[in-house]
């Protein structure tokens, strides 16, 4: 009797096992799709920055104006959080690095980690462009051109942008940013970041 219900109990056992993974897909997709709506996407930029004040730069003298310019590149994430209807408000995170050669042996060096919120508009189909914009805070260190190690300031910056979709859920991206680094030699410094690149939209 044992061997004549093995058969019935397995098949029952695979049908409930392979329910139990239906369910699963389908939860895990379902999360997928809410957290899609959430909007959310990561990004990366070709970006440069330049970086401008008095005493910046290679060979500029203590009481002068200069500047220096480096390149590198900028990666973040973004989240908006909270839609109401075509306004999207959400919050931004980044990173850059940006390194390039000048006249010295020392190079123009800027890194920095930023965040804030962020305000994008959607645009009515058949119009695919989201311009945003947001303003961000961190910190951010830079050699001056003059220097193998950095100097870190507190920093802010106002970045305004748009997306261009070119297929679902991939943008390109251009951005400009500009705002100030506040303790650096006593003084305010500028620094603005200009960035083209791609946005993934998870």
């Amino acid at each position: 009797m044992r061997h004549q219900n093995e058969g019935p109990f397995r098949m029952i056992t695979s049908v409930i096992r392979s329910c139990r993974f239906f369910f699963f897909l389908l939860f895990s997709v379902t999360i997928f799709v809410s957290a899609g709506k959430a909007q959310t996407g990561i990004y990366g930029m070709f970006s440069a920055g330049h970086y401008s004040g008095v005493g910046v730069g290679y060979g500029t003298p203590a009481n002068q104006s200069g500047g220096m310019t480096a390149r590198g590149g900028t990666f973040g994430i973004y989240d908006n959080f909270m839609p109401l209807g075509p306004i999207k408000f959400g919050g931004d995170a980044r990173f850059f690095v940006q390194n390039s050669a000048n006249s010295s042996t020392y190079g123009n060096k800027l890194a920095g980690f930023l965040v804030g919120p962020r305000v994008a508009i959607v645009l009515p189909s058949p119009i695919h462009v989201r311009p945003y914009i947001q303003l961000e805070f961190g910190g951010v260190g830079t050699n001056n051109g003059t220097s193998t190690s950095k100097s870190t300031s507190f920093a802010y910056q106002v970045n305004g942008g748009v997306d261009f979709t070119v297929v679902p859920h991939l943008d390109i991206r251009g951005e400009y940013g500009a705002g100030q680094l506040t303790s650096i030699g006593n003084a305010n410094h500028t620094l603005q970041e200009f960035g083209i690149g791609l946005v993934l939209r998870l």
